[in-house]
């Protein structure tokens, strides 16, 4: 988790969906704004951004594609820090099961996020939002507002 230490350098990974969505816009643009913000005051070492959608079909024909080999990496060490902690990463990444009648297919999805926020200390994975803990939704709002209040901000002498 976030927390306050000394000579702490958070690198900062922000994923994001790239279609338009009713009502998320403008929380996108926030969200980016903060990290600049961040950034700049020095209070995170640096960040960066990653497009994603908003389900990926598990195994299914483009599953051996770059892309979709990359959001599954990020996706296992994202579960694997939320059994560590324990938190939960569910609702924001839900398996669900897709049925359609006309082509008489069913399969899996994993649905992503709107924005998913990944804190590194050190290169290790140390945060991710969203998630919850003991029934409290933890967003991205709340990454952010940890990150401003802990972060260690170096002054120029």
């Amino acid at each position: 988790m976030i927390s306050e230490s000394e000579n702490t350098n958070y690198t900062v990974t922000l994923f994001v969906r790239a279609d338009p969505e009713l009502g998320c816009e403008r929380q996108k643009q926030v969200v980016i704004e903060q990290l600049e913000t961040l950034d700049a005051e020095g209070r995170i070492a640096a960040y960066e951004i990653h497009i994603w959608t908003k389900a990926i079909r598990l195994r299914g024909p483009l599953e051996g594609t770059s892309y979709y080999q990359r959001v599954l990496e990020h996706v296992e060490a994202f579960q694997q820090w939320a059994d560590d902690e324990p938190v939960r990463l569910n609702p924001a990444f839900k398996i669900q099961t897709v049925d359609c009648e006309i082509t008489d297919e069913t399969y899996r999805v994993l649905s992503l996020p709107s924005i998913c926020i990944a804190v590194y200390k050190d290169g290790e994975l140390c945060a991710v939002y969203p998630h919850s803990t003991d029934g409290t939704l933890r967003t991205a709002s709340s990454c952010l507002n940890e990150l401003e209040a802990y972060s260690q901000v170096n002054y120029a002498d």
